[in-house]
């Protein structure tokens, strides 16, 4: 039991070594997963469409876009398939319990920057 303890202490030092550490800003040239994911969740939330189930009973002008950012986030390294649809779905969950203005201009950002409709 008292190396249960000991790991324990050990892994909780080294997380918060790496928490700890500076946070560098993303460059022009980094990936736009985390962008995409969230505005897949934006775009579902404001339009309320299971992100996870597109395009089964989507419909409409958001659900084209949803549609362009999810083939968008199936181009990008690490949030390919359901991947990227589970952390879309997070955002999502996120945007949901956001005010409904807020929802709303974060979608019509993304349909700017990544939507087809």
């Amino acid at each position: 039991m008292a190396g249960n303890g000991r790991k324990l202490a050990l892994a909780a030092v080294l997380g918060a070594l790496v928490f700890a550490s500076p946070v560098k800003a993303q460059n022009s040239s980094a990936s736009l997963a985390q962008d995409l994911t969230n505005c897949a969740g934006a775009v579902a939330a404001h339009a309320g469409i299971d992100v996870i189930a597109y395009p089964r009973g989507a419909s409409g002008e958001w659900a084209d876009v949803l549609g362009g950012v999810i083939e968008a986030m199936n181009r990008e390294e690490g949030v390919q398939g359901m991947t990227g649809r589970y952390a879309a779905s997070a955002a999502r969950a996120y945007w949901a319990e956001q005010p409904r203005d807020a929802r709303e201009a974060a979608a019509n950002e993304c349909r700017a920057r990544f939507g087809r409709g």
